[in-house]
């Protein structure tokens, strides 16, 4: 009984400082979101059923923004090319593979963002999944202030469990759980998408380095605290979020890899080789 008015109390503490924190902000986030209500006509909406059709395999290769990209060849982007990509957070910053598919949900800087996204060719044809509701500021901002090219190809998606560790939604209606990171919700699209090798590149975690910038420099909107050698602070939180779905989504014949034998996803997930794809066929 104590157990149940505990987790009670929790739930209406968890909901009291969400509105608070939502009334806070409220004069912030409602103007980027105004603007991108009343300018979605400047962009091309797309349906889960448009997203799924422009797949041109089974395998997507999820790419982020770890040092460990540097170390892939570009041979081996070549052939990545030939599978699906699926990009997210700076990627853009990159020259080495065009991007099929690219997740906005955290934004750092949205002029920068938007300018690496524009000015890539790589990205010409992307299709983009943007996070979309009041708290989602920044995606507001970059659709309802313009940021990004008019006439580029749009999905909306919804947020929920950010910080919590649950298993991934099983329909976009649902929202896409965020978990420990952008990395847990951009694995959950993946699985709505209907891929069935999900690889993950340049997801290390062991580190704050970045392909974008020198191996001993830390980026300025880093944490207080944190530096280019830092381990990621929610690290742990985010293998054992990935690894735990990865158990679940193997048993509906779906297979989640890390690409980079180094990094710390390698704890819970299996380190990709090419013979897998042909091993399943």
């Amino acid at each position: 009984m104590a157990s149940l008015l505990f987790s009670a109390v929790s739930a209406v503490r968890r909901w009291m400082l969400d509105v608070y924190w939502r009334l806070r902000a409220l004069p912030d986030d409602y103007p980027a979101w105004r603007a991108d209500r009343e300018n979605r006509n400047l962009y091309r909406s797309l349906s889960e059923d448009d997203l799924r059709a422009a797949r041109k395999s089974d395998t997507v290769f999820v790419c982020g923004t770890g040092y460990s990209v540097l170390d892939i060849s570009p041979e081996e982007w070549g052939r990545i090319g030939q599978h699906d990509v699926l990009s997210f957070r700076d990627f853009p910053k990159q020259n080495f593979v065009k991007a099929d598919f690219h997740v906005t949900g955290e934004i750092d800087d949205v002029d920068e963002y938007a300018a690496a996204i524009n000015d890539n060719p790589l990205y010409d044809e992307t299709l983009f999944l943007v996070q979309e509701g009041i708290k989602a500021v920044m995606g507001n901002r970059l659709l309802g202030w313009r940021k990004l090219r008019e006439g580029r190809k749009i999905f909306r998606y919804r947020r929920r469990g950010r910080g919590m560790m649950i298993p991934f939604s099983r329909r976009f209606v649902d929202g896409v759980v965020h978990g420990f990171g952008s990395i847990v919700g951009v694995v959950n699209i993946a699985y709505l998408l209907g891929w069935k090798h999900i690889v993950l590149v340049g997801i290390d975690l062991y580190d704050h380095r970045y392909f974008f910038m020198p191996p001993d420099k830390t980026r300025e909107v880093e944490k207080s605290g944190l530096t280019y050698a830092s381990a990621f602070t929610q690290g742990n939180q985010i293998v054992d979020q990935i690894g735990m779905w990865r158990d679940l989504m193997q048993a509906e014949g779906i297979h989640v890899y890390a690409y980079n034998p180094r990094s710390l996803l390698t704890h819970r997930l299996p380190v990709f080789d090419w013979s897998a794809l042909q091993v399943s066929k």
